[in-house]
């Protein structure tokens, strides 16, 4: 989680100093062209060139910890409370800019501090007002789909259906209907709203995509071709457990329930794409669904938190060193002559 929000804070800070040096170029070109007024005397290119990199690179840099810092502790929140947070961040870095400017001036010109602010500023906030705006609504637009996935999204690669190797796993909450039936609709809702939020960092930071959210169960998937990692699920299940573990006591607090999870996950190809005209989706078919879903459900009756296919233990490379494994047996799958063979993983 970590690498994704320096890289965001690196990206958006880099998108900050294109456009203010694009903006410097264009009211060049307006004030140079033939209807325009011209530069007055105090003007200079250069001076306003490294005005606005200062500008675009401090302004990026606040955007983005911003930015991150919504995503962090206001997720769980309505849009409007983080929309209003980064403008007023963003107003803060305008007054700062201006008071820089001001004694900037006022030190070259051997005059004393002068606020500036006139009908430029207007046009400069209302501008950048804009380009704040839209960074916070495709970041949100991110967090829906995926991080990357907006720009797949956007470059058009999910238009046509393809194949895929990937490792899925089916997390589920144990006892989810006693919980239910304990708390309330109300309060259960608010229950599985702070777990899975809880358990979004340890899942990204294993590399780990949220395919989608069943009821009480999240579906996560990892990439076989761009996965180093081969004990990436392994790591997102433990994490999972150690994190809300640290939680306990909050968990019981509010709720008076804790959370456990149990998972199977299985690999194999999988067809992915888009799907749907209104409220269009990215979707994941094949057997490799069905089949991890059947393996999370022989968790309780092969008292196992972890349960993975033979196929997926013999892929992940030196599990043996950080886990313990006991394999359990095998099971006929619907349809098919051959059986699956299984395999229970616990932390050392």
């Amino acid at each position: 989680m970590k690498k994704i929000r320096f890289r965001r804070v690196i990206k958006i800070t880099i998108l900050s100093i294109a456009i203010a040096i694009i903006q410097v170029f264009y009211d060049h070109l307006v004030l140079t062209s033939h209807f325009g007024l011209g530069t007055s005397d105090d003007y200079s290119l250069t001076a306003a060139l490294l005005l606005n990199i200062i500008s675009g690179l401090l302004g990026g840099i606040s955007v983005g910890l911003a930015l991150n810092y919504i995503d962090a502790k206001f997720r769980d929140k309505p849009y409007v409370q983080s929309l209003s947070i980064i403008i007023l961040v963003f107003m803060s870095m305008w007054v700062i800019r201006n008071i820089m400017e001001g004694i900037a001036i006022s030190e070259t010109n051997d005059m004393t501090f002068k606020w500036m602010f006139n009908s430029e500023d207007v046009k400069n906030i209302l501008f950048w007002m804009i380009i704040v705006i839209l960074t916070h609504f495709l970041l949100q637009m991110s967090n829906k789909f995926g991080p990357g996935k907006l720009v797949e999204l956007f470059l058009g690669k999910y238009d046509k259906p393809s194949e895929e190797q990937r490792i899925f796993m089916l997390l589920d909450l144990k006892s989810s209907t006693t919980i239910a039936e304990e708390l309330g609709n109300i309060k259960y809702h608010l229950f599985l709203k702070k777990v899975f939020s809880d358990v979004t960092n340890p899942i990204l930071n294993s590399g780990g995509e949220i395919y989608q959210y069943v009821g009480d169960e999240i579906v996560i998937s990892w990439p076989i071709n761009k996965f180093k990692n081969t004990l990436g699920f392994a790591k997102c299940f433990f994490n999972i457990q150690s994190f809300l573990e640290s939680k306990k006591q909050n968990y019981l607090n509010d709720f008076g329930v804790f959370p456990i999870f149990k998972a199977g996950a299985h690999l194999g190809e999988v067809t992915v794409g888009e799907i749907g005209v209104i409220k269009r989706d990215i979707t994941y078919s094949g057997d490799i669904l069905n089949t991890s879903a059947r393996i999370q459900g022989l968790c309780n009756e092969l008292d196992s938190k972890l349960l993975i296919s033979e196929s997926l233990y013999d892929y992940s490379k030196d599990i043996e060193d950080f886990y313990s494994i006991e394999f359990k047996g095998s099971i006929p799958l619907t349809g098919k002559k051959e059986v699956l063979k299984l395999v229970s993983i616990t932390n050392k």
